[in-house]
């Protein structure tokens, strides 16, 4: 073999390596971006159960058992779960979920999938603006957020919210 074919050769096998480089680095990107998809769904999923459980309950604690509440100054004030409502099982009110906190790594049924949940509800009066107001309204919005050592290394968190009114009839 001459010297012009050596270089050919050597040329040939450095493309070759080069195209198998980009492969596996192209592979390794999907692969990494398919699992944080994957977890992602997941946070969302969470985020979501705990808004749908959460609207499922009563509105205020003070419109438990049916009781008629006709002021929304009749509301309760402190937005948070009751004595003895120290399980999301537990909870009869929507308010009861505000700074609720919550970690996956208990549950086996999420195996090497982290999640750390947080809750917070607020008085909102969509009226004037979405953020939170000081005062009781007939409307609350819960804010779910999710993150995890997954999303973007931990950098990035799922976030989801939704409002719920009340409203009665005379």
């Amino acid at each position: 073999m001459n010297t012009g074919q050596t270089l050919i050769t050597i040329a040939a096998m450095a493309m070759l390596s080069s195209t198998i480089l980009n492969v596996s680095r192209n592979s390794l990107t999907t692969s990494l971006s398919m699992s944080e998809t994957k977890y992602k769904i997941l946070a969302v999923s969470l985020a979501n159960t705990i808004i749908e459980e959460a609207s499922s309950k009563s509105f205020d604690e003070k419109t438990t058992e049916n009781n008629i509440v006709t002021n929304s100054s009749d509301l309760s004030t402190i937005l948070k779960s009751d004595a003895g409502e120290n399980l999301r099982k537990l909870f009869d009110d929507f308010d009861d979920y505000n700074k609720y906190e919550e970690t996956t790594d208990a549950d086996s049924t999420y195996d090497y999938a982290t999640m750390n949940i947080s809750c917070s509800v607020k008085y909102v009066d969509p009226f004037t603006s979405l953020d939170s107001v000081n005062y009781n309204t007939w409307h609350k919005r819960i804010t779910v957020t999710v993150n995890s050592p997954y999303f973007n290394e931990g950098k990035e968190n799922i976030t989801l919210s939704k409002i719920i009114s009340h409203y009665y009839f005379r």
